[in-house]
């Protein structure tokens, strides 16, 4: 749906992208990723033909978005920004001004689309009245219009509450699951790309640093366990010659820190501590067995799912310390 190859653009001598090769399969929801400045925006606007890359190629559905930008975009939704609504008119009377722009589209489209958005009943009001998160919605009513198999989204739920973008992230997976439609979404937010999105793009600097399925980029041949054990001391000593055991750090229960000016070896000797260590998943058993036989109570163990935003942070970090 998505075919980059080499995608680079300057500006004034500054490389916002550079080098990019982004690979979106039909029926993905795809999640773009990247810290602010990272060329997010900028490799949206070169998608949609609003800006012109200085070398490379970008194709939708096979067609070359530069020397044939009306057939690429023929079959594109796409919310680039925020959206921007004439406020006098009425959500319908936009999106048929809109409508008309790309030839014009049937009446029942428009409620169509407008129903898709949860905006039916709103069909008839002045934009003027609508909150940030309704004009948000509106506008991916308007990348929906002309019933496009690919919808391109940038940040669309920059400036939104809590419920506005839970409501945006639903219409979404309801896009994908019910509408067929692949969805190629530019975020920052990666707690809410992590509950969407099948794969994923992660981009900084211009550069794309990883690309593939959520899942298979969140799994690790070694796993965080923290054991909550009795004697975090004994622990320690125990551990620390192991070198298949990576020993990260000890550390007092929630609730049970350090008060100002005690010892920081209290929270070893705290009666029941957590031991954070990193090993690999199938020798967990084999840590707790260890613990065990050297008379150390293990009360728990719990290890600690590595997050997208985890992954996203340790990428980023390798990246700027490799330049």
């Amino acid at each position: 749906m998505i075919e980059t190859t080499e995608l680079t653009k300057d500006f004034r001598g500054r490389r916002a992208v550079d080098g990019l090769n982004l690979n979106v399969r039909e029926g993905d929801v795809y999640g773009f990723l990247g810290p602010n400045g990272a060329g997010k925006s900028t490799t949206i606007r070169m998608l949609t033909g609003l800006v012109s890359p200085t070398k490379g190629t970008a194709r939708l559905m096979g067609i070359d978005v530069v020397n044939r930008s009306v057939d690429a975009l023929r079959e594109v939704g796409a919310l680039v920004e925020t959206p921007a609504f004439y406020k006098y008119l009425t959500a319908r009377q936009n999106l048929r001004l809109f409508s008309t722009l790309s030839g014009g589209c049937p009446e029942k489209r428009i409620d169509d689309v407008l129903d898709t958005v949860g905006l039916l009943d709103r069909a008839n009001d002045k934009v003027k009245t609508f909150s940030h998160g309704m004009c948000q919605r509106l506008g991916i009513a308007q990348a929906l219009l002309p019933n496009p198999k690919l919808v391109i989204l940038d940040e669309p739920t920059s400036g939104l509450d809590p419920q506005g973008m839970r409501d945006v992230r639903e219409l979404i997976l309801r896009l994908a699951a019910e509408e067929k439609v692949t969805v190629f979404l530019s975020s920052h937010l990666l707690n809410e790309v992590e509950q969407v999105c099948t794969r994923v793009g992660i981009i900084n600097q211009g550069k794309l640093i990883a690309e593939g399925a959520v899942e298979e980029l969140l799994r690790r041949d070694f796993d965080v366990v923290e054991f909550i054990v009795d004697d975090a001391g004994k622990a320690l000593e125990v551990l620390r010659p192991l070198d298949w055991v990576e020993v990260l750090s000890p550390s007092p229960l929630e609730g049970e820190g350090r008060g100002e000016g005690e010892n920081p070896q209290s929270a070893i000797r705290n009666p029941q501590s957590k031991i954070a260590v990193r090993v690999a998943g199938d020798l967990i058993g084999e840590v707790n067995r260890i613990l065990v036989t050297a008379g150390i109570e293990v009360s728990g163990i719990a290890p600690k799912t590595l997050r997208l935003e985890d992954l996203f942070l340790e990428l980023v970090e390798e990246g700027e310390h490799a330049d």
